[in-house]
């Protein structure tokens, strides 16, 4: 099963979040807790962690890229999944 992850509202004026650093690859196994990246707000940086296990088999906002609220940042799932 793929889970999206999508770019949380990290403050309550957050419209738009900027991917600074990425701690996870592609490819990479993800454990709940585990730091995925670092995402700058409007008032901070901030660091988005996991809650789901399994594989990082996507990450569709690259470093120093912007994203809304709610849109795909990445994707957690099985290994041999198709993200198409």
């Amino acid at each position: 099963m793929n889970i999206p992850l999508l770019m949380p509202a990290l403050s309550p004026t957050m419209s738009e979040g900027t991917i600074v650093k990425w701690l996870k690859q592609e490819g990479d196994i993800v454990e709940i807790g585990d730091i995925l990246c670092e995402i700058e707000t409007d008032k901070a940086t901030m660091e988005f962690e996991s809650f789901y296990t399994g594989h990082l088999i996507y990450i569709g906002v690259k470093e120093g890229e912007s994203a809304a609220v709610d849109s795909v940042l990445a994707i957690i799932g099985d290994k041999d999944a198709d993200v198409d």
